[in-house]
């Protein structure tokens, strides 16, 4: 299978409303879920694409936008096993207890870092518990998962070429007639 079609077969994933607040809300939930009571705190380091497109992206089952609501109802309603359609079952109480949760200062995002590669950091805190899920390159992508400050799937530092200045994404090696090509070649199928 040509390295192009493979990386579309890998990325393409069902997802409700746009992509950003949606792979908020997936790794605030799945955080969540890894906390024996309800998320008191939410905090969130974003990479500077996704919290420039989330923050002003309607929230699916809502009225609200952006980065703070995508978080809020993640830890609030979510449901971590449907990936990016994790707000599906959002209700009206579920946007009045975010709204209580975000004017309670209870919801934190900055960004981690100017670039175009994906990478959500969601840390979520209950009493002394926390919980980490770390999504990178693809909004689907948990790449680590901590609970309590301990690697429990995954690796934290597991991507070598992060910090590589040199690295370039799969996508970047082709030209605009490589796609043309691709296109005009490529089994409809």
């Amino acid at each position: 299978m040509h390295e192009l079609i493979e990386l579309l077969s890998s990325d393409m994933k069902p997802a409700l409303g746009v992509t950003e607040p949606g792979a908020i809300a997936y790794a605030v939930s799945t955080a969540c879920s890894y906390l024996s009571g309800r998320a008191e705190r939410v905090d969130l380091r974003l990479n500077s694409g996704i919290y420039k497109n989330a923050f002003t992206c309607g929230i699916p089952n809502s009225t609200h936008l952006g980065n703070l609501y995508a978080a809020a109802l993640g830890a609030i309603a979510a449901n971590p096993e449907l990936g990016l359609e994790c707000l599906s079952t959002v209700t009206p109480e579920d946007n009045t207890a975010a709204e209580t949760m975000i004017k309670s200062g209870a919801i934190t995002a900055e960004v981690s870092e100017i670039s175009s590669r994906i990478h959500i950091e969601a840390m979520v805190y209950c009493g002394d518990e926390s919980a980490t899920v770390i999504i990178r390159d693809s909004h689907a992508n948990i790449s680590c998962i901590k609970h309590n400050g301990k690697v429990v799937m995954g690796n934290e530092h597991n991507d070598e070429t992060r910090d590589d200045p040199l690295a370039v994404p799969i996508i970047h090696k082709y030209t605009l007639s490589d796609f043309v090509e691709l296109i005009e070649t490529v089994s409809y199928d």
